[in-house]
Order: structure tokens, then sequence, then C-alpha cells
């Protein structure tokens, strides 16, 4: 449990740190993703994936780093979902941390930007700027 507390203090403080995650980062989230999954919060762990999977591809310099990197978090994923599963405990606080990580305040644009809470835009490899259509995806917009 104390491991699991760990994992979302991490996740609590600024994603966008430093340009690229860690290597020990990396396992990390697909640590607490595990975890969430284990417990069946489907929809905040897709949103979740949805934007680390855009963070990964507009933060890594070329296609095999990013793969190396997705690779990484799926199989932290994978082995905590086994142990998480086989103990099912604690679900409640741990989507609720997991639903309000300071990760779910990125922004996410349809043609793949990301902006993270401070105002900085990742955007994907050979791109400067936002594209002209680009709306916003999440947060979803008010009114929808």
């Amino acid at each position: 449990m104390r491991d699991l507390l760990l994992l979302f203090l991490l996740l609590l403080t600024p994603f966008a740190a430093a340009a690229r995650p860690a290597n020990h980062d990396v396992e990390d989230l697909g640590a607490v993703a595990g975890a969430v999954l284990a417990c069946g919060a489907y929809k905040p762990l897709y949103q979740f994936e949805e934007i680390l999977s855009r963070y990964f591809a507009n933060t890594s310099a070329n296609d095999v780093e990013e793969e190396t990197l997705m690779r990484r978090y799926a199989s932290s994923k994978a082995s905590t979902f086994r142990v998480m599963r086989r103990r099912g405990d604690n679900c409640g606080s741990t989507v609720s941390e997991f639903s309000r990580s300071k990760f779910f305040s990125f922004e996410l644009y349809s043609d793949g930007s990301l902006r993270d809470p401070n105002g900085k835009f990742f955007y994907p490899r050979g791109r400067n700027g936002l594209a002209k259509d680009a709306r916003k995806i999440y947060p979803a917009p008010r009114g929808r």
C-alpha cells in the first residue's frame, strides 16, 4: 500500500518538470495505470493513456525511443495489474486519487498537441505550433 501511495504522490507532481520522463518515471506511470485498470476505472484510464501516448510521441526524439517508452510503460502496467487484481484492495481511494492528479489538467488537442498546466506546449515531431483547425479534446470544452 505504501508503494502505491508513493506512486500517486509522483503523479501529483507536475508531469512536465523535465522534457522527457526519467526511466523510472515510465515504470511508475505504468504501475499506477495497472492499479487503476485492476480497479476497473476504464474511462479515466483511457483519457490518461491517450494523453500519455501523445506526450511520449511529442517528446521522444524518434519512433524507436517512443516505442521503447511505450513498451516499458505497458510492461509495468501489466505487472502491477496482475498483482493488484489478486489483492483488489483500496480501489475507491486508488481511483479517486488517480482522477485528481495534476496529469489530468493537461490539454490534448485534435492535432496531437499537448499543453501542460504551466502553459507549455508539446507539439508532434516536426511541428512548431497548433494546426489552425485544432480543437481541444481534453478537458472537454464547456457546453458539450
